[in-house]
């Protein structure tokens, strides 16, 4: 990695820029993730991130880039970003994971190592994600709901469309699965909206 310093005109700026590097797992040569306004207040304008992957101040530094184009090329990075989507638990368990409080990383990865074999995307995927690589996001897929109800003989029963395109009923493997907008206008008193899996 080659150095970058970057010139900021505002706080705001200056605040967004260690943003982006305290996500990418970058620090101050100190040690800590803090925004250390102080320096901004005492005119200091340009920020540097080191070889060694250290944030440090550049008064007289150059050459420098501007901070609007430090945020296009993070937005270009971004795009080069692979998504996968999961579940809300699925999303919810990796954050616990990623969290890892009271363990180390590798720890809370061993203890869920079933868990994360279970998920249907690379693993390699995973532990990128796990470790904090920006270029692997997890975001939580659109929910889909179903309708069901109960038969004359107590049977639970799901709302299919049959192959003449009117609503039927039937199992859960054929049941008519959609966004909530489009269960609404299927909805009668007869059936009750759930959550699909």
């Amino acid at each position: 990695m080659t150095e970058t310093v970057v010139h900021v005109t505002t706080l705001e700026q200056w605040k967004s820029v260690l943003d982006v590097w305290f996500k990418q797992g970058y620090m101050w040569a100190s040690g800590d993730k803090e925004y250390h306004e102080g320096y901004f207040d005492y005119g200091e304008r340009k920020l540097l991130l080191t070889v060694d992957n250290d944030i440090q101040m550049a008064s007289d530094y150059a050459p420098y880039i501007e901070y609007s184009e430090f945020i296009s090329q993070q937005k270009e990075d971004n795009k080069m970003a692979t998504v996968y989507e999961v579940s809300q638990s699925v999303f919810d368990k990796l954050q616990m994971i990623k969290a890892h409080g009271g363990s180390s990383l590798i720890g809370a990865i061993t203890f869920n190592a079933q868990f994360i074999k279970s998920i249907e995307v690379v693993n390699k995927a995973i532990l990128r994600y796990l470790a904090d690589d920006p270029a692997i996001e997890f975001k939580v897929k659109e929910q889909l709901y179903r309708l069901w109800r109960i038969d004359d003989v107590g049977d639970e029963v799901y709302m299919r469309i049959n192959g003449f395109g009117t609503p039927d009923w039937g199992g859960t493997s054929d049941a008519f699965i959609a966004p909530l907008e489009e269960i609404k206008k299927w909805k009668t008193p007869a059936w009750d909206i759930e959550k699909a899996d």
